[in-house]
């Protein structure tokens, strides 16, 4: 085996935990009070406006994008009537425990939730990232590595500041090229950057159908990250090599 395609959302900088799971924390810890169903009524929202909509500038860090992400994502929750202004300057009182932020409007009170979830999503990330650092240094050493995700046209400034850019030879955001998994067309733009027969590459990552499928079905070898998934459907997939840590890697490559 010459090369490596693998995902950078949920496979490295969660573990294999999607992130709707980790956002879902992050409203948990804020005391929101939205069911999950509304939560990922709310994400679905997001994540398809985004996929459509320039919104995130190329710029943008973790953290940054976060603060955006969840900020749309709790204007759709105010325009559906999940949250009011009044409910979330109840949930601001009980959750600053007396200390409570000046705040003059509800796009004050929106701001300030999207950065206390934000920051707790960037802790989450960084912490992941910093503990798959050695692994993802290791086989990038091994192997020619091309970094292939569903991003935002800010994947590049999102390494950057984890300091993992270094690591990939090519960094392959779909909202850059305008293909998305599982398209196999993005796993194709991959290898043809890799320059190897796909015989010879090995796909990684923790959607077994986006990042596994399509590329084995090039004639990649998948390698399935095999975590906390959106749909609980997917702990039936039968598929092998999977692993539940990305260090467990080690083992294989």
């Amino acid at each position: 085996m010459k090369g490596i395609i693998i995902d950078y959302g949920a496979t490295i900088d969660s573990n294999g935990k999607h992130w709707s799971e980790v956002i879902w924390e992050g409203y948990c810890n804020c005391s929101l009070p939205v069911t999950k169903e509304q939560f990922r009524e709310a994400y679905i929202y997001t994540e398809r406006f985004l996929a459509f909509t320039p919104a995130i500038q190329p710029e943008y860090n973790f953290y940054e994008l976060m603060q955006a992400r969840v900020g749309i994502q709790l204007n759709y929750l105010l325009q559906q009537g999940a949250l009011s202004e009044d409910i979330l300057n109840t949930t601001l009182r009980v959750f600053s425990e007396g200390e409570v932020p000046i705040v003059e409007d509800l796009n004050d009170l929106t701001t300030h939730f999207a950065d206390v979830i934000a920051g707790h999503c960037y802790d989450y990330a960084r912490r992941c990232t910093m503990e798959a650092a050695p692994i993802i240094e290791h086989f990038c050493e091994k192997y020619d590595c091309a970094l292939v995700s569903n991003f935002y046209g800010n994947l590049s400034a999102v390494l950057q500041d984890f300091g993992l850019l270094r690591c990939f030879r090519h960094v392959i955001d779909s909202a850059v090229v305008g293909v998305r998994k599982p398209d196999p067309e993005i796993f194709q733009l991959a290898i043809d950057k890799l320059g190897f027969p796909p015989e010879e590459i090995y796909a990684i990552g923790d959607n077994f159908r986006k990042d596994i499928e399509p590329a084995v079905k090039l004639g990649c070898k998948g390698i399935w990250i095999k975590g906390v998934s959106w749909n609980s459907k997917d702990n039936d997939i039968e598929y092998e090599p999977s692993v539940t840590s990305l260090l467990q890697l080690y083992d294989i490559l």
